[in-house]
């Protein structure tokens, strides 16, 4: 499948799984990153946190940009009990956070900026799924926490990768749990003509 498209895009984000979805679509795009200050304010609800996170990224980097340029920015979120699961910042922190997602539910929240450099025309998303898992040993979550691949994700598990076995169930977007709700950005991205069909 493949879109004509009618504008140049900057990806401001690093995670590979970001990349992947836009290059499945055969969408052209330059990385551009940009170091923010992700630290939750007191009070902050996470539904607020990510739509904060996603558009100061956004804008980071468009202040960087030329005139005719789309940029693309998003946060993905794990929250349990109202409270926010971010990656693991070590190794040690893995295992704690498995243990409190498991056998419980817990919501992904992603919110997606899409910035018009030309207009500066704004788009602000947020698409949130449930996720229910499945009561596992904990010796199973240690052998899954040893295996590297929960470090640089949120909450600390890959529904895509080896963790699939961790889920029972989802209620909403697949590919907002991966890290982008790619269905939401493809609608908006055609509805204001940055790309066609």
């Amino acid at each position: 499948m493949k879109f004509k498209q009618n504008r140049k895009f900057i990806l401001a984000s690093g995670s590979p799984r970001r990349r992947q979805y836009l290059e499945r679509y055969n969408l052209k795009f330059n990385i551009l990153t940009s170091s923010i200050d992700e630290t939750a304010q007191k009070g902050e609800e996470p539904v607020l946190f990510a739509r904060r996170l996603a558009s100061e990224k956004g804008r980071a980097v468009a202040d960087k940009l030329e005139d005719n340029e789309i940029v693309i920015a998003a946060d993905t979120i794990v929250v349990i009990d109202n409270k926010i699961l971010g990656k693991p910042e070590t190794e040690n922190a893995v295992l704690p956070m498995l243990q409190k997602l498991n056998g419980n539910s817990h919501l992904v929240i992603t919110a997606y900026f899409i910035f018009d450099s030309k207009n500066r025309q704004e788009i602000l998303r947020d698409v949130t799924t449930k996720v229910v898992f499945n009561q596992v040993s904990n010796d199973l979550l240690a052998v899954y926490a040893a295996s590297k691949e929960p470090l640089d994700k949120a909450g600390a598990y890959s529904i895509q990768g080896i963790g699939t076995f961790l889920v029972d169930s989802i209620e909403g977007s697949y590919n907002n749990v991966v890290g982008l709700p790619i269905e939401s950005v493809l609608q908006d991205l055609l509805d204001n003509e940055f790309i066609s069909i």
